[in-house]
């Protein structure tokens, strides 16, 4: 009986335990249900928290903290000055389809002549022994120059484009310089063709001495000038190198020796033809070499005192050659012969001597080696002669004319220059003793 109680007693307690065992579980799962879903909306605020975070960043603006301005003052003044920010030299810009690029240099010149020459600052040949025979010094800024190019829209495969450029040579006073044109032409280029309209130089001129005078050697044996023309020019490979054909039909840019009233050029009615063909070949590596013949043909009109005029040709002949060691060297040069060249800076600016009824024949030529030991070191050494004919001359006319220089241009920054030039010229006249000059130049050029 005893051992019936103690089985029905521990079945009992068994069956108690099982039963509070069984809701104990319940009770542990509803609590962890309960917190998962805490932690999910824990989360999903989180989230929304950050997305709230991000557009608070997106939208802030610092804000200044007051200062006391005579506290401020006081530490700044204790600091270095703070650097300038760097100067951009692109001077370009962009008008409806057009793109424009500013140019140019500002040019201080300071020259000495042991003799006097014409003229001071922009010199060609010497004066004769007389009262302009002293010593001369002259300051100008008048090379001063100021260009603007333009590239203009593409039109059916046409690159369209044009060029205005100035100087302050437009008189030879040196108090008072006047702007002047030196380049003002529009072109189109498409493959091998370039036309252009307007002014520009000469077809004629292929190569051109470096002076820091701004002669280059004008009347002292290199023929070049600016004109309006039309101008034509075809280049392509021909052969082992390339072959360039220039051609231009130009205004007959003159004086009025003849004191008509018009331009003795213009009054002839008759425009300079030019003809210029060059080849260029490379020779080797970094060596190239170009050779250029050409000419060009014109007239001049003078009227006549008993009515009616008298026509004059001018014309020229002209060989030029480039030898161009790349980044090193140059030896460039040209020689040439013709007649009535005052306007191509040819016959030391003589053209017709009416008091023998004949144009003024000359020949000259000028070589010069350019190099460049140093990247920012270019020097010079050159030498030209111009030589009219004595028998187309009267007594005090210029019979010849000579030079021989040196010049070395140094850049002291990317944007600074400095120059010096000797020039050792020579002018013989007509019954009249040889005159010289000893001549020194020195220049500041600003670039931008």
């Amino acid at each position: 009986m005893a051992g019936l109680m103690a089985l029905l007693l521990a079945g009992g307690v068994g069956s108690l335990v099982a039963d509070d065992s069984a809701q104990e579980m319940a009770e542990l799962r509803a609590m962890l249900k309960a917190q998962q879903q805490m932690i999910d909306e824990l989360s999903q605020e989180v989230k929304s928290l950050r997305g709230e975070l991000g557009s608070v960043r997106e939208g802030y603006v610092a804000v200044e903290p007051p200062t006391n301005p005579s506290v401020e003052v006081a530490a700044n003044e204790q600091l270095p000055p703070p650097e300038p920010p760097p100067v951009d030299p692109d001077l370009s810009f962009t008008h409806h389809d057009w793109q424009f690029e500013v140019y140019g240099f500002v040019k201080l010149d300071m020259a000495y002549d042991t003799h006097g020459v014409f003229n001071g600052d922009f010199v060609r040949y010497v004066y004769p022994e007389g009262p302009s025979s002293d010593s001369q010094l002259s300051f100008t800024a008048r090379e001063t120059r100021l260009g603007l190019k333009i590239n203009g829209p593409q039109w059916d495969g046409w690159r369209t484009g044009a060029r205005v450029e100035t100087d302050f040579y437009g008189d030879y006073s040196s108090s008072t310089p006047t702007l002047r044109m030196r380049l003002a032409y529009a072109e189109m280029e498409k493959g091998p063709w370039l036309f252009r309209a307007g002014q520009d130089w000469d077809a004629l001129t292929v190569a051109l001495p470096r002076t820091v005078n701004c002669g280059a050697f004008a009347y002292q044996g290199a023929l070049w000038s600016r004109r309006p023309l039309l101008k034509a020019q075809w280049q392509d490979a021909v052969g082992p190198g390339k072959l360039r054909v220039t051609s231009a039909i130009a205004g007959a840019i003159s004086g009025d020796i003849d004191g008509g009233g018009t331009p003795d050029g213009k009054d002839s009615g008759v425009p300079n033809t030019e003809l210029t063909i060059a080849y260029e070949l490379d020779l080797a590596k970094d060596w190239t070499l170009t050779t250029a013949v050409g000419g060009m043909y014109g007239q001049e009109a003078f009227d006549n005192a008993s009515g009616g005029e008298t026509d004059y040709d001018t014309y020229v002949g002209m060989f030029t050659g480039v030898l161009n060691w790349k980044d090193r060297a140059k030896l460039l040069g040209a020689i040439w012969s013709g007649t009535d060249l005052g306007s191509f800076n040819g016959g030391v600016g003589q053209t017709v001597n009416l008091a023998k009824s004949t144009s003024v024949d000359a020949w000259g030529g000028w070589i010069q080696l350019q190099t460049f030991p140093w990247e920012d070191i270019n020097w010079n050494i050159g030498a030209g002669i111009d030589n009219p004919r004595d028998a187309d001359l009267s007594p005090g006319m210029r019979k010849f004319n000579t030079t021989a220089t040196t010049s070395i241009f140094y850049k002291l920054t990317p944007y600074l220059t400095i120059a010096g030039e000797y020039s050792f010229l020579t002018t013989g006249y007509v019954g009249l003793p040889t005159a010289d000059s000893q001549r020194f130049q020195g220049s500041v050029i600003v670039e931008f």
